[in-house]
């Protein structure tokens, strides 16, 4: 006894009986919204049916069963085969499934495929045989339940000869009609449960479907990543600016209200670029497929002029066809934001010192931004900022290269990105 208590305690509790249960398909939403979903495929399959039957009738009377007659029921049966198979009636299949179904089937967000197509058409059959059912069942259910429920009145009852002996009193009639009537909400939550079963593998993704949403899903989150990016160093660099112009113009509010004046003038052109910018960057994340309209290439040279301005000790050296010869959006976008996050670094970590710029363009485009190194951008700790670590994902997404660390005595941060052009380094200028 004692030995068998264990194996009594770890036995499963056995299903109870619940009305709840039962009752729960009778008041449910779904079950409504199930029989909406059947019973429109229960009048398309009716409409098909109507077809064939027509057909049919005309091939039985000799007069009509002629050529004509063969070739419009050929074309008639290609048009009533074409709609399973084609991605539009699939798309809302899916749509129906998610919001009459409660089935989580992913959207479709690329053309289907030809198995893919092959299992929407074996749905859409499905679809319409079991709502035929249900159709069938309601268009027999409905006028027995009323002519039962009229002869309790007194109107007289057809029967149709398998309920003899079951119609003995007007109890028994309104028994048999409740019953009858619950046969129609039951075969709704049948036919649903089939069809939730049946549609993940028939209008799920297939293999090439699920590699086709994962890589737009890759692109939207590169899409995004890049903007974050630029949204980090574009402000971040207009706050740095912003910031050093406004210590200048306290320092010389009372000295020298000319030099006030200036910081103020800096602060207010790094404001309307730094709002032109987010305007932009707002325009590509409405548009993805829109690139930016700015010309980064000479935006280098404002980067500097604006670092001056903040008081900064900067020299730029442009060497090659930069600035004379169109490069690719994306390229000139890219250096330009790596210009951007190096400059800002260096007035962040090394405020006073001189920094030294350059951008070369031969078989590839190169900048270099170097000033002397006191502590590594990010602190003395050396942990590497989203600056550092957003220009590297920039540079790897181009397939360049980047070096950013200390470099004899200096703080070095070096780009290479390919321009999948040749340029000839023919010239050199320096400011």
């Amino acid at each position: 006894m004692s030995g068998s208590s264990p194996d009594r305690a770890r036995r499963a509790p056995a299903p109870r009986f619940s009305l709840r249960a039962v009752v729960a398909p009778l008041t449910s939403g779904a079950t409504v919204r199930a029989g909406v979903f059947l019973v429109v495929g229960g009048v398309v399959a009716g409409a098909y049916g109507l077809l064939g039957a027509g057909f049919l009738q005309m091939f039985a009377e000799p007069r009509t069963a002629t050529p004509t007659t063969v070739v419009l029921a050929i074309v008639a049966t290609i048009l009533a085969a074409v709609p399973p198979f084609l991605a539009p009636v699939r798309a809302v299949e899916v749509l129906a499934v998610r919001t009459l179904l409660d089935v989580d089937v992913p959207v479709p967000s690329s053309r289907p495929g030809a198995a893919a197509r092959w299992r929407g058409a074996a749905w859409f059959v499905l679809h319409l045989l079991l709502g035929l059912l249900v159709v069938a069942v309601l268009l027999a259910v409905v006028p027995l339940v009323l002519d039962l429920v009229l002869s309790v009145f007194g109107e007289p009852f057809v029967d149709p000869g398998w309920l003899t002996g079951v119609l003995e009193g007007e109890a028994a009639r309104v028994a048999l009609a409740l019953l009858v009537l619950l046969a129609l909400p039951y075969a709704v939550v049948g036919a649903r449960a089939v069809l939730r079963a049946a549609a993940p593998a028939l209008l799920g993704p297939d293999q090439s479907e699920r590699i086709a949403e994962l890589e737009a899903q890759a692109a939207r989150l590169t899409a995004r990543n890049r903007l974050a990016r630029d949204v980090h160093d574009g402000v971040g660099h207009a706050l740095t600016i912003t910031v050093l112009q406004a210590a200048a113009a306290t320092r010389t509010l009372e000295t020298d209200p000319q030099a006030s004046r200036r910081a103020l003038e800096a602060i207010e052109e790094t404001g309307r670029h730094a709002l032109a910018e987010l305007d932009d960057l707002l325009r590509r994340l409405r548009d993805p497929r829109s690139d930016a309209s700015t010309e980064h290439d000479d935006d280098v040279a404002m980067l500097v002029k604006h670092a001056r301005a903040a008081g900064a000790h900067v020299t730029l050296r442009l060497v090659g066809e930069v600035g004379r010869a169109p490069l690719t959006v994306t390229v000139t976008r890219e250096i330009y934001r790596i210009a951007q996050e190096s400059l800002t670094n260096a007035l962040r970590h090394a405020p006073g010192a001189p920094i030294h710029v350059q951008v070369v363009r031969a078989d590839d485009l190169r900048i270099e931004v170097r000033h002397p190194w006191s502590s590594p951008p990010g602190g003395a700790s050396g942990r590497r900022g989203r600056g550092l670590a957003g220009m590297e994902e920039r540079v790897t997404a181009l397939g360049g290269t980047l070096f950013a660390g200390p470099d004899g005595g200096a703080w070095v941060v070096r780009a290479s990105l390919p321009l999948g052009v040749h340029g000839a380094a023919s010239g050199e200028v320096a400011s």
